[in-house]
């Protein structure tokens, strides 16, 4: 099976890879959220939502990356619950994807300029089996 890209713009990617989402980060994202690219089993898939307003949903705080509120957050954030992976740039809208196992309970993942959190977040559900959620915001 060929794998399905968002896009071709210079910002992580979610990739589905036959029975898996992948997070497909640039160079520039890998080098400062100090990760590569991960991926998770379609099937750990609990729920997946738009959020136009990612900002407002960040939980926990920054344990590896960066995070420079209003610009960018790229990594690991850490909370009570376990450990969500993030990456936000500016004021884009992003995709918010939970997970029932695994090392990150939660992505949320900014989604490229001409992007459509709905669709994206609506195309990675019917992989997963699932209903997409409401919007966050």
């Amino acid at each position: 099976m060929r794998p399905t890209r968002v896009s071709s713009t210079q910002m992580a990617e979610l990739i589905i890879n036959d029975k898996d989402l992948v997070v497909h980060l640039t160079l520039g994202e890998k080098i400062w959220s100090f990760h590569g690219d991960i991926r998770v089993r379609l099937s750990a898939i609990v729920s997946v939502a738009p959020d136009p307003q990612p900002w407002l949903g960040l939980r926990g705080w920054r344990m590896a990356g960066i995070s420079f509120t209003g610009y960018a957050v790229l990594g690991t954030r850490r909370h009570g619950d376990g450990y969500d992976f993030c990456i936000l740039h500016r004021d884009r809208p992003a995709v918010r994807v939970n997970m029932a196992s695994g090392r990150f309970s939660r992505f949320v993942i900014s989604v490229p300029e001409g992007g459509d959190p709905e669709s994206e977040a609506a195309r990675i559900a019917a992989a997963a089996g699932i209903t997409p959620s409401e919007s966050v915001g």
